[in-house]
């Protein structure tokens, strides 16, 4: 059975769920609460087993997609996202927020300050002893928008610098609201382009952070995890600052911290410490 109750703040549009037999609770945003999305979230740690969803990641947190009949009767396509919660990650979990909780507040905040990202459409986490157990995050799918990863490796000459223009002037307006991503990879920037027109979106919603202040070097430093083309690096950077003169003290920021970036990546690969934590599983 559920249990439920509006949430203190009316204007977020959602409700607390609880579910007693599998020990679950979290929210779900109002649109989307109807009686095939509940059934699918009673099923609890057996999410990925519900008949017809699709299985399109898992790796270190398992990603799926399905399509649910909502209150309205449309067909909705809905990605779930599955946290993996063991080892460090777990003990760092007591009495904290789980991973699916701060991608909900994430996006909320997101979304308050208008900077898209997939919509919100549910939340659960389960806790033992007062660890998170499992955390698990929902939300609608954006069929249209694609990773920015793939544009920015095959466009070129000004089909390219337009994209970097307009990422950069959608970089600049986040951090002005004193938003900062703490995983701003390319990985987590998806793109929807229809003609000349173009919107972005921000994924991992769990790593945001809304700061007092953010400083041009924390704001610059954020920016290393983006794969621009090397040739078109101080072009971007240039057009993020919005200064027809890049200074020379941005640009060795930008570039030390890059590099010492690379180095981590190449580090981390050559030891196969991904592999090792994994193995051991620290994360």
């Amino acid at each position: 059975m559920a249990r439920e109750r509006k949430p203190g703040d009316p204007s977020l549009d959602q409700v607390e769920v609880h579910f007693e037999e599998t020990g679950f609770q979290g929210r779900i945003g109002r649109e989307f609460d109807g009686p095939q999305l509940r059934e699918f979230l009673r099923r609890g740690s057996r999410l990925f087993s519900y008949p017809g969803i699709e299985l399109i990641a898992k790796g270190r947190n398992r990603v799926g997609i399905l399509t649910i009949s909502c209150p309205n009767g449309q067909p909705e396509k809905l990605v779930i996202k599955e946290f993996r919660v063991v080892g460090l990650d777990r003990l760092k979990t007591f009495r904290r927020a789980s991973k699916a909780y701060k991608a909900w507040q994430g996006a909320l905040e997101l979304l308050t300050h208008q900077v898209l990202t997939p919509q919100p459409v549910a939340f659960l986490e389960k806790r033992q002893n007062g660890f998170v157990k499992e955390a698990i995050f929902i939300t609608r799918m954006i069929p249209e928008a694609s990773e920015i990863r793939g544009l920015l490796r095959t466009r070129r000459g000004e089909d390219l610098r337009s994209l970097l223009r307009d990422l950069a002037e959608f970089l600049r307006q986040l951090h002005q609201r004193c938003l900062l991503h703490r995983d701003l990879s390319d990985g987590n920037i998806m793109v929807e382009e229809r003609g000349q027109q173009r919107k972005f979106y921000l994924l991992d919603t769990n790593r945001l952070k809304k700061k007092k202040r953010l400083s041009s070097w924390s704001a610059i430093k954020s920016l290393i995890r983006v794969g621009v083309p090397p040739a078109e690096q101080k072009f971007f950077l240039r057009s993020y600052l919005g200064l027809a003169h890049l200074p020379f003290s941005a640009w060795a920021w930008y570039k030390i911290n890059k590099e010492c970036f690379n180095f981590y990546l190449k580090f981390k690969k050559f030891l196969g410490l991904r592999k090792i934590v994994q193995r051991l599983r620290i994360q």
